[in-house]
């Protein structure tokens, strides 16, 4: 950029003398002093390429390639913040207008050989705000907009023939630069995943997602991912849940589960993918006052210092409804197994789970107490066949509603933080 800013101060030296018109010019009311051009010319927001052409003649001189190649590399240097657009004008005599035409294609060429495209081209990076990588540069590629027009001279007022009050146009093409970073890169201001505020329900499960919480991208050009799919996954039937027990997976903790829905999206993140994932997706779950007294709580993936294990995420009583709930906050990384359950230590393993024979038992788990692996299940069956399950464990069971209660009846759809209360 720096010799580029050189270059163009030695030809604004070179071709100031009011005889010549060709030169590179900043648009202005008052001239500029030669000790502001420096300035002048870093980033500018509007510049101009004036060329002179020989009369009936549509080729550039060959004296004209270091002004051309010095407006190149300031309009087309991938470094500069400034997104320029084009208008290349043609003034002459409405006689002349096919050899303006032709003088106006003679440039625009140019600008498409020094890319090696059929249009002209501009790289550029560009700083985004992502909520993976959060702000961030990316390399960009449009097509440089470009306006085509020719004028006769006859037809302007005199304040159009001339170009900064003392350049006659006549006989000229003038190639003016524009920062529009709209024009350039269009008016979309980002990608976001959900698009607008959702809301998904099952059966009992609600999931509430906000404009980009999945994803979002500011001030890109890149086109979006297709719209999410999002389903959701309930196995919150106890019983049937009970036959074949498991813990949640965890290296050291023992993790008491009573239940997991399973949510399922077209675009994923994988833990530890995204550096600047916000916990702006909520899942809601209808509960007792009894459950969140026992300690039930919401488990999701999460990447740690010994990789990816289940962890408790952030958990609050939803206040409001005719339905008391608790709400857990996730991010779109979260997307696999969430699990309600509740996190004990070895010697209470007993206060929650009956011994088991082996681990073939119907519902059986093997844990580890005081360096011994011993089994244990959640139920046992009473006298009349029925589910026994150990207090403080039953206590943690009943998140769905009675027969009576209407889920239908929850909280409002959209995400409210006033009065919840945390629960962690």
């Amino acid at each position: 950029m720096k010799k580029a800013l050189v270059l163009i101060c030695s030809m604004l030296v070179m071709f100031a003398s009011a005889a010549q018109t060709s030169g590179l010019h900043i648009p202005s009311e008052k001239p500029i002093k030669p000790k502001d051009l420096p300035l002048a010319w870093t980033n500018p927001e509007v510049f101009c390429l004036l060329l002179h052409f020989d009369e009936g003649d549509s080729a550039y001189r060959e004296g004209d390639l270091d002004l051309l190649d010095s407006a190149y590399n300031v309009a087309f240097d991938k470094n500069s913040p400034r997104l320029y657009t084009m208008s290349i004008e043609a003034y002459g005599h409405g006689s002349d207008s096919a050899l303006m035409r032709m003088r106006v294609e003679s440039v625009y060429r140019y600008f498409t050989m020094r890319g090696h495209e059929v249009m002209p081209v501009r790289y550029a990076y560009n700083p985004i705000h992502c909520s993976c990588h959060g702000d961030t540069v990316e390399l960009i590629r449009f097509e440089v907009p470009t306006d085509k027009q020719i004028y006769d001279c006859a037809d302007l007022p005199e304040s159009r023939k001339m170009f900064n009050k003392n350049i006659p146009l006549d006989g000229s093409v003038m190639v003016t630069f524009r920062h529009n970073p709209i024009e350039c890169i269009g008016g979309n201001s980002g990608c976001f995943l959900p698009a607008q505020d959702s809301n998904i329900r099952a059966y009992y499960t609600q999931l509430i997602l906000k404009k980009g919480s999945i994803y979002s991208v500011y001030n890109t050009k890149d086109e979006c991912p297709p719209p999410v799919e999002i389903s959701i996954d309930e196995h919150l039937d106890y019983k049937q849940f009970f036959d074949q027990y498991e813990l949640v997976p965890h290296q050291r903790q023992i993790i008491l589960p009573i239940g997991y829905v399973v949510l399922h999206s077209s675009f994923n993140r994988k833990p530890g993918e995204c550096q600047y994932l916000s916990d702006s997706i909520y899942l809601r779950f209808p509960v007792t006052e009894e459950q969140i007294e026992s300690g039930l709580r919401v488990f999701a993936k999460k990447m740690g210092s010994r990789g990816v294990e289940y962890r408790q995420v952030s958990t609050k009583k939803v206040k409001g409804g005719p339905v008391l709930m608790i709400q857990a906050a996730i991010n779109a990384s979260q997307f696999d197994t969430i699990y309600l359950g509740k996190r004990i230590t070895e010697e209470e393993v007993s206060k929650y789970l009956f011994s088991a024979d082996s681990p073939t038992e119907q519902g059986a788990v093997t844990i580890r107490v005081k360096g011994e692996e011993r089994y244990f299940k959640p139920f046992r069956l009473n006298g009349k066949g029925e589910y026994d399950y150990r207090k403080p464990f039953r206590a943690m069971l009943r998140i769905v509603p009675t027969e009576e209660e209407e889920i239908e009846s929850t909280p409002a759809d959209t995400f409210r933080n006033d009065g919840d209360e945390e629960i962690e």
